[in-house]
């Protein structure tokens, strides 16, 4: 086929030889980019070549990363590829449809979520869903898979997940804030904008810092047009926050430790969540009580797990180790704190509400 060239893979799931179409240069030219880096395209579309996948076993993956599966990985997978063997695997060739792209794209997603990968490839392929529907004008599933591709890109921020060196921390920040503007969340988009226009100029490259500039205007456009709608925006959260508390028995100091430990924004979009909490609920949630309680546990240990937590906390060597919201559980003994809920033969050391990444949750911190 004109414009494509094929290279040989060897799967490392079943040792098969896999020929990978790829395009040549000058396949395709771009015509123009949307805000979240989407291209338009005359001749070949690019996002139709981006994975590989064995016609033998049904394993896929991104082509830069098709060969790089640990053992671990691959038993992970066994009883997911027997699957799409039985239900027959798809060839794709040279010459790819908008289907054989879904296909491919979808296959990857799914065995990236059983092989627990990296976030930022997960947010990845999301995104790229998303594109192939909103060529197809499919408005409803652009918006599923531009949510999952914002989550994962999240995940990925938070654990300073290794990214692409045309990306860097900046071009990932200026994704997050562009997907929270196209999904409607004007508030968390410009805060996210404001944070890479903020960064450092040797953290960030002169196109995101450019993107997120534009981007942060027309937010600030859309969302506060004038240091008058500002003080009324914040002015009418705080109403709503006062008068959810006041229903409920709670002073107006638990008002204000809630605004200062979360940030006006966070505790105005978590009013919901605190309308089924007791008044003592409540007030620990405001005190950040769970934190505090954590603090001391941990002090003098060794903390291991969520990254954001962990660079909060004084790491030691003391034993047992203490696992921040893992995502498996650890060998006793250890001390996890967990939003998991409770098991039989677990000692309870502190159990309550807390906010954690940007959710009200019921959280324990128990011996195992």
């Amino acid at each position: 086929m004109e414009g494509v060239y094929t290279k040989k893979l060897t799967c490392p799931v079943c040792k098969s030889e896999v020929y990978v179409a790829r395009l040549k240069h000058g396949a395709y030219t771009v015509i123009s980019r949307d805000s979240d880096l989407h291209p338009w395209v005359n001749g070949l579309n690019p996002i139709y070549y981006v994975g590989v996948i064995c016609e033998n076993c049904g394993y896929a993956a991104l082509e830069s990363h098709f060969e790089e599966i640990s053992s671990e990985d691959v038993k992970k997978l066994l009883p997911l590829l027997a699957k799409k063997r039985l239900s027959g695997i798809r060839g794709v060739g040279e010459e790819r449809t908008w289907e054989d792209a879904l296909y491919m794209l979808s296959s990857i997603f799914e065995q990236y979520e059983v092989r627990n990968a990296d976030p930022y490839n997960l947010g990845y392929v999301a995104q790229n869903i998303a594109w192939l529907y909103r060529e197809a004008r499919d408005e409803e599933n652009e918006q599923i898979w531009l949510e999952k591709a914002l989550q994962y890109y999240l995940k990925a921020y938070e654990s300073s997940a290794q990214l692409p060196p045309t990306l860097g921390e900046a071009g990932l920040g200026y994704l997050i804030a562009d997907l929270y503007s196209r999904l409607g969340n004007y508030r968390e988009a410009l805060q996210w904008a404001s944070r890479v226009v903020q960064m450092p100029k040797n953290r960030k490259k002169v196109l995101f810092d450019q993107l997120s500039r534009e981007l942060w205007q027309n937010l600030r456009e859309k969302y506060k047009s004038s240091p008058e709608e500002e003080r009324n925006w914040r002015t009418a959260v705080r109403t709503n926050i006062q008068k959810t508390l006041q229903n409920k028995g709670i002073l107006t100091t638990t008002m204000d430790s809630l605004i200062r430990n979360l940030g006006l924004w966070a505790a105005g979009e978590i009013l919901q969540d605190l309308q089924d909490l007791t008044k003592e609920d409540i007030e620990g949630v405001a005190s950040f009580e769970w934190f505090d309680r954590l603090m001391e546990i941990s002090k003098g240990h060794k903390i291991v797990g969520d990254e954001a937590l962990t660079r909060l906390l004084s790491s030691g060597t003391e034993e047992p180790i203490i696992y921040l919201m893992p995502e498996s559980w650890p060998e006793p003994p250890a001390i996890v704190l967990t939003d998991l809920p409770l098991s039989s033969g677990e000692k309870v050391l502190w159990q309550g509400y807390g906010f954690l990444k940007g959710r009200v949750r019921k959280l324990f911190i128990r011996e195992v």
